[in-house]
């Protein structure tokens, strides 16, 4: 009775292992323009992503976007990806997750010297809105260490309209 309970044992624990995969983490940069609003801004970002199963991934990521019109613009992204594997190294996946958006604007040159006559100075104005993501991507893995991706996506955000974000970028797999 010991060895079949044992047995039993053994063949739920490889059962529970063969369906339990490493977890895939990557690294990158990205290059990226986000429009809206009037602007078309420009920008350099990281992402770090992590597989908790071969479909499901979740993907942070940390962009600036270069002042265009004296507004820049930071964004702080929590994504969750559910990927279609198609042949090898090529995946495709949507996209949902939520987003932190940073809007910096300077006054112009002629509001700013009319304060400076008057002895005052003239603030910038700050902005940060909370908002979701929504969109989709692709990745295609070069070799063992090496992808490239690319993805579009709304930010749908309070207070400040919404924006569209289409990214490139490189990762290394780990």
């Amino acid at each position: 009775m010991k060895k079949i309970l044992a047995v039993v044992v053994l063949c739920i624990m490889a059962i529970g292992t063969g369906y339990a995969q490493k977890g895939e983490m990557t690294a990158g940069l990205q290059f990226q323009v986000g429009a809206g609003s009037g602007l078309a801004n420009p920008g350099l970002g990281t992402k770090f992503s992590y597989s908790i199963t071969d479909p499901w991934r979740l993907a942070a990521s940390v962009d600036y976007d270069f002042k265009v019109k004296r507004t820049s613009v930071w964004d702080i992204n929590v994504d969750c990806h559910y990927q279609f594997f198609f042949g090898k190294g090529f995946r495709v996946y949507p996209l949902l997750g939520i987003t932190v958006v940073g809007y910096h604007t300077t006054p112009p040159k002629d509001v700013q010297r009319a304060f400076e006559a008057a002895g005052q100075k003239a603030h910038s104005v700050n902005t940060t809105c909370v908002g979701m993501n929504i969109g989709g991507g692709f990745q295609y893995d070069i070799n063992d260490a090496w992808g490239v991706y690319t993805e579009v996506k709304g930010q749908c955000v309070s207070n400040h309209g919404s924006r569209f974000v289409w990214s490139v970028g490189g990762c290394y797999k780990f």
